[in-house]
């Protein structure tokens, strides 16, 4: 049986290095093949999920150089490729699934994209709707509404779409990537409730960095057709990735210093340094490019709509178990239809440590419990990495925590558990 084992923890001082952005590397990734030119990106996140874009985006003929060991990769961009019965795979990827729809849809050909079976039942249906009224033919090859999808493309000349965000920002995020080389000018509007909003504004600064122009208007984007014009770009250190070590410190009294952590982030998951700030974590200095934090011994739970940083409820949900007071999530329904169904999945195994959870559809309550009533379990991860992540940490505090099939967290963070294990050296 293959588990990770975390030992009961406090009061440490450790250094940590956080992986660059799986975001920000995926985006810098389509942005260069859509650009057609040359590109050098630095700080790239090496994992399952921008593996399966580089080997994508290899196969639609841009030629990528790596050079793994100063994480820096050149890419020659393939801007409106051609291709012909061409079958992608990416695994559980959902930002290589979503980009490389619309990334699809500015060239000529046809394509399959498909992945495993967990990504097979993660819906895609508003952005092939919104595909569909760009004119490209995409097709469904077993449930309506699903992956796998078939795209035959010859370009875009649409002048207007609509898109439903109220599931995901992924699916504006991709047309807009591509929109500047469709034929004509266009309006992205948005219909629903945007969900992650930090992600399209994530979108928009990168493609400004690239050297595109666009007005935003009401609901509306509008975007002209022109060039892409980049040359280099640094990749941020992951803020997700980071909500783990910035919970460590405050769940065992520590200090733990960041590195790679970006002061003027452009990603919304930066947000929950000040959620964990709120509620008693100590910020000891804060550096363009790292951070150290201090716990503290006893914390308050918090009560917040996590709508804009879904990714993180699961780092919060451990942090909760060893609160003061409850901790109440809401507004991330669609953490739902993340690798897992993430709020079934933390009921489930919260349960098994005989903590206190009460499911909501679009949310949580956690009312937390004296930590020495907690018991010792095997926990599931589902083949999530944010779940293999966020529950290590119970076991800072909890004794015979096992944390089962552990690689999972290859998705975005392949080295999260040396990381994690920097706290033992000192022992």
């Amino acid at each position: 049986m293959n588990y990770f084992q975390p030992k009961p923890s406090t009061n440490f001082n450790v250094t940590v290095d956080i992986p660059g952005s799986k975001s920000i590397t995926n985006r810098a990734l389509i942005l260069s093949a859509l650009s057609g030119k040359n590109v050098t990106l630095r700080n790239i996140l090496l994992s399952d999920d921008t593996k399966y874009m580089i080997e994508a985006l290899k196969a639609l003929n841009n030629d990528i150089e790596l050079d793994l060991q100063n994480k820096t990769l050149k890419i020659k961009g393939n801007k409106n490729p051609k291709f012909e019965n061409l079958e992608i795979y990416i695994g559980n990827a959902g930002t290589a699934m979503r980009f490389l729809s619309s990334y699809l849809a500015t060239g000529t050909g046809s394509a399959v994209l498909y992945g495993n079976a967990r990504m097979n039942v993660r819906p895609i249906k508003d952005l092939v709707d919104s595909l569909t009224q760009l004119g490209v033919k995409v097709e469904y090859l077993n449930e309506v509404g699903f992956p796998p999808i078939r795209i035959t493309a010859n370009g875009v000349s649409a002048k207007t779409v609509e898109i439903d965000c109220s599931k995901s920002s992924q699916y504006i995020s991709s047309i807009l990537m591509a929109s500047p080389n469709f034929k004509s000018p266009i309006e992205i509007k948005t219909i629903g409730r945007v969900v992650s909003k930090p992600y399209i504004n994530m979108t928009l600064k990168m493609m400004k960095d690239f050297g595109i122009q666009f007005l935003e208007k009401d609901n509306s984007i509008y975007i002209q057709p022109q060039e892409y014009s980049p040359s280099e770009y640094l990749i941020e250190g992951d803020m997700s990735s980071a909500s783990y070590f910035l919970a460590m410190a405050l769940i065992s009294n520590s200090t733990v210093r960041l590195n790679n952590f970006f002061k003027n982030s452009i990603q919304g998951d930066s947000q929950f340094l000040n959620v964990l700030t709120k509620i008693g974590l100590k910020i000891l200095s804060f550096n363009e490019t790292n951070i150290t934090v201090q716990g503290v011994e006893n914390y308050n739970g918090i009560e917040l709509s996590m709508n804009d940083i879904p990714d993180v409820a699961q780092t919060l949900a451990a942090v909760a178990l060893f609160a003061e007071t409850p901790t109440k999530v809401w507004d991330v329904e669609n953490m739902r239809i993340k690798e897992t169904d993430r709020i079934s999945a933390l009921k489930n195994e919260i349960l098994k440590l005989n903590g206190n959870f009460e499911e909501f559809q679009d949310g949580f309550l956690i009312t937390p419990k004296p930590f020495t009533e907690y018991e010792g379990e095997f926990l599931e991860t589902y083949d999530d990495h944010r779940m293999a992540m966020s529950l290590t940490l119970i076991g800072l505090r909890v004794p015979n925590i096992k944390i089962l099939d552990p690689n999972c967290v290859s998705k975005t963070f392949p080295n999260f558990f040396e990381e994690f294990n920097k706290i033992y050296l000192g022992e």
